[in-house]
């Protein structure tokens, strides 16, 4: 019975407490996976439900009261956390204020509708407006819409107008145009690269509109480090500037932050940790370096529940860690306290982004008990095994939590130890090889005596013959050809090596060099291997019919295994060396196979120009022929399948009603 009782009691916590949670919690796991972890925030209270906010756009948190830039309202309404009273400012001042920031003694409202910064004092006396800078350098024809508005310890303002494509506007305490902040780069694809070859520069001119995109919103730390938020982007889609200008968070530097394409608003608390919110009211927390926290909260799409938005419009956090999120369409304001697991990851953070990793180490294991496969838990914990030197369990937790670099690092740790140990074993062996190589060589020259090993066997010397391809292509594949050497047999086996080295390549390289960050199964690396050679022996056999090529089908089919002979032959010794470099070495890993697949499609080259009896040109053409009908197979390939599915489902379709009529 008293068994029964507490369980009763368990069920009652754990529904009082989900019908406070924001639906679920994720963070990044396993190989950078998305999963659901512990509930970070809760709802403790929604505020300001009573204050007939009409669509306000913006909030900030300063000295316990909320400023909330009532834009359908034209005001900005002060809300007192502790006393749960609001007073309005400027509401004969403001035509459409789209945001607002506070300091020790003002109140700064950036109005879009009148293109101007409006600035009050705490108690709610305007003081000045800021408008259009009238230096020369800013442009007589530029526009001047502030959306946006922070402001700095010197009393410089960055300022976001709307359409602003330089970057952020930068003005000094008298409103004077200090210059542009920190614009966006242009990004150029490979078909931008590809159309400068060909255009001209009218034609770019003309056609191409390479602009960067502006910032939609703009945040400022304790330090006067300045946040930005670019939407329509991913990877980069937050940036930490310097007092130059210069991005400095390193995620987002490498593009490799995991953020969204529709941000709207960002924060950061007194530590450095970042708050990203976007319009359809997720909640993106980052630490100092943009490694992904927590991500929670969502948009209410068919009914109300605490922890989602109609539409999110600003973000802040207090000093004890609570999270106050603006609803732009409820008009009301949410608040979300941090859990005991979040208050625990955020002490634990803090002891490591002071480089306290040993300090970090007990939290990070109780933290663990929450959450087994956290990223950060394990980043954490990585951290301060490596501080201790205890390199085995640093590389474990680096490798759960998928971080390279880190592991890169542990790993240089670890083989150095291994040399510094082994050296002297290492050195005797290879003494021992050089010395056995040299008396076997010097016995072999006084009896004048050539080791030559022959293989009897067709089907093996056949396969064997791989290595003349490797030193004289051109008579190889004369006699491959002529069928002196090579089957459909021994090619087909060499096809299978062939497959076989690709499956290790892609799926049997080291923690640091693995190449399959998809998971794909074997099947599909296999069919994806396997498809393309066999579309390219048919295609080349088309166009060589056509051409006058001399090669057969048969000739094709085993030349085209044969070229693939120093990827089959060297690429397992770039594999192997994944197991022993870093990624301070990766130029080895790298240049090695771009030199083996580069060195095999010259093979090929040669191949097609003898098999066929081409000229240079008449290979050329060839390929790249034969590359097009490659295109063309797989295209009409499509397109009957569409239409096989429509008539399948069509044929089925009037079976039915068939079968219905019949009944």
């Amino acid at each position: 019975m008293r068994k029964r009782i507490i369980s009763l009691f368990l069920i009652l916590a754990i529904y009082i407490i989900a019908s406070n949670s924001t639906f679920y919690t994720y963070t990044i796991g396993q190989n950078n996976k998305w999963k659901i972890t512990q509930d970070a925030y809760l709802v403790s209270e929604i505020i300001l439900e009573d204050a007939g906010l009409y669509y306000p756009e913006d909030m900030y948190l300063e000295g316990g009261k909320l400023y909330i830039a009532d834009s359908g309202n034209a005001r900005i309404v002060v809300y007192d956390l502790k006393t749960r009273k609001y007073s309005e400012v400027g509401e004969w001042s403001l035509f459409t204020p789209t945001a607002v920031f506070v300091d020790d003694k003002y109140i700064y409202v950036a109005d879009a509708g009148l293109s101007e910064i409006v600035i009050f004092d705490k108690e709610g006396n305007e003081i000045r407006r800021i408008g259009k800078p009238k230096s020369i350098l800013f442009g007589q024809y530029t526009k001047f819409k502030p959306k946006k508005v922070v402001v700095d310890k010197r009393g410089n303002f960055y300022i976001v107008s709307e359409g602003s494509l330089d970057g952020i506007i930068q003005l000094d305490r008298n409103g004077e145009f200090l210059g542009y902040f920190g614009a966006n780069k242009v990004r150029i694809t490979a078909l931008d690269k590809f159309i400068d070859l060909f255009y001209s520069k009218q034609q770019k001119e003309r056609l191409l509109t390479r602009t960067p995109k502006p910032y939609f919103n703009i945040a400022i730390d304790d330090k006067g480090l300045v946040y930005t938020i670019t939407q329509k982007e991913r990877g980069d889609a937050i940036k930490k500037h310097n007092t130059l200008g210069n991005n400095i968070l390193y995620l987002s530097r490498l593009n490799l932050m995991v953020d969204e394409e529709n941000f709207v608003d960002i924060t950061v608390d007194k530590e450095g940790r970042i708050f990203a919110l976007t319009e359809t009211g997720l909640i993106y927390e980052y630490d100092q370096e943009g490694n992904l926290i927590f991500s929670f909260g969502g948009r209410a799409i068919s009914y109300d529940k605490n922890g989602l938005f109609s539409v999110a419009s600003s973000i802040e956090v207090d000093e004890e860690g609570k999270i106050y999120v603006l609803d732009k369409e409820k008009g009301i304001v949410q608040v979300f306290n941090p859990t005991v697991y979040a208050l625990k990851i955020h002490r634990a953070l803090d002891l490591y982004m002071q480089g306290k990793y040993i300090e970090s180490k007990s939290i990070w294991e109780d933290v663990l008990k929450y959450d087994g496969y956290s990223s950060i838990i394990h980043n954490g914990l990585g951290k301060a095994y490596f501080q201790e030197g205890n390199y085995k369990y640093a590389a474990l937790h680096f490798k759960v939590a998928y971080n390279k670099r880190e592991y890169s690092n542990v790993f240089w740790e670890i083989r150095n130890q291994f040399l510094q140990n082994n050296m002297k074993a290492i050195l005797i062996v290879l003494f021992l090889i050089f010395i056995f190589y040299e008396i076997v060589g010097r016995i072999l020259k006084l009896k004048n005596y050539k080791l030559k090993i022959t293989i009897k066997n067709k089907l093996l010397s056949d396969i064997f013959y791989l290595k003349n391809i490797l030193r004289h292509p051109i008579d190889s594949f004369y006699y491959l050809r002529k069928g002196t050497y090579g089957s459909i047999l021994s090619a087909t086996i060499i096809y299978g090596l062939f497959a076989i080295v690709v499956i290790f390549d892609y799926m049997g390289r080291s923690f640091l060099f693995n190449l399959n960050t998809s998971e794909r199964s074997v099947g599909y690396v296999l069919l994806s291997t396997i498809v393309p050679v066999f579309l390219w022996v048919f295609s080349n056999y088309l166009v060589s019919s056509i051409t006058d090529g001399r090669g057969t089908l048969k000739n094709i089919y085993i030349f085209t295994a044969y070229s693939f002979a120093p990827y089959i032959i060297f690429q397992p010794f770039i594999i192997f060396l994944t197991y022993i470099l870093t990624y301070n070495e990766s130029f080895l890993i790298n240049f090695g196979s771009f030199f083996i697949i580069s060195w095999t499609l010259i093979i090929l080259f040669v191949g097609v120009k003898e098999t066929h009896d081409y000229h240079v040109k008449g290979t050329i053409g060839s390929i790249l022929y034969s590359l097009i009908w490659i295109l063309v197979i797989v295209l009409v390939f499509s397109i009957v399948y569409m239409l096989w599915d429509q008539i399948f489902e069509t044929v089925y379709g009037i079976i039915q009603e068939v079968l219905y009529r019949v009944r």
